[in-house]
C-alpha cells in the first residue's frame, strides 16, 4: 500500500467516524435516534468508493425512501406490522419473513427502475419490517434526519477523496 493510500484510510477512517458522532450528537440535541445500522455503509460507500453511483446523493437519498416506501408497504399489506419486533423480541414470524422478503424485493425492483441503487437502503428496509423501527411517522422522519445528514456530510467526504473522477 502507497503512502498517500495509508493516508487516504486514515483521513476515510476519521473522516466516517465524524460524520457518525456529529449525527448521534444531533440524534442527542433533538432526542431521537438518528443514529442507526444502514448509515454505516451509506458513509463507508462515500468515503471508500466515491465514484460509484451507490455513493452519490441522488442514490442515498432515493434509496433510502424507496426502502422505507417498501418496508411499510409490505408490513401493511401483509398484516404483518403488528407481529413481535424480531430483533428484540428474539421471534420471527411468517409474517415478518414474508414482509421482509416482498420488502427487500420491492426496495431492489424500485431503485433499478429509477436508476438509484444505494445497497445500505436494503438494510434500511429490513430495519422497519423485521420490527427494529416502528412503522409510524416518526420513524420516517428519524430516518429523513439521519440520511439527509449522511448525505450532506457523505458528500463532503467524497469530494475530498484524492482519486474522484465523477462530477457532482
Amino acid at each position: 500500500m502507497s503512502r498517500e493510500s495509508v493516508t487516504w484510510s486514515i483521513y476515510a477512517s476519521l473522516l466516517s467516524a465524524s460524520v457518525m458522532v456529529v449525527i448521534g450528537l444531533l440524534g442527542l440535541w433533538a432526542g431521537k435516534p438518528w443514529l442507526f445500522p444502514s448509515l454505516g455503509p451509506t458513509i463507508f460507500l462515500q468515503a471508500v468508493t466515491p465514484d460509484q453511483p451507490s455513493a452519490r446523493p441522488w442514490n442515498t437519498l432515493t434509496g433510502h425512501a424507496l426502502g422505507v416506501i417498501a418496508g411499510f408497504a409490505a408490513l401493511f399489506l401483509l398484516h404483518a406490522q403488528n407481529d413481535p419486533p424480531t430483533l428484540s423480541a428474539g421471534v420471527l414470524t411468517g409474517g415478518r419473513v414474508a414482509a421482509t422478503a416482498l420488502a427487500v424485493g420491492l426496495t431492489v425492483a424500485l431503485q433499478l427502475a429509477l436508476k438509484a441503487e444505494h445497497p445500505p437502503a436494503a438494510a434500511t428496509t429490513m430495519l422497519i419490517s423485521l420490527g427494529g423501527l416502528k412503522p409510524d411517522w416518526s420513524t420516517v422522519l428519524v430516518i429523513a434526519a439521519g440520511v439527509v445528514t449522511v448525505a450532506v456530510l457523505g458528500e463532503g467526504v467524497r469530494w475530498l477523496h484524492p482519486n474522484r473522477k465523477d462530477s457532482p
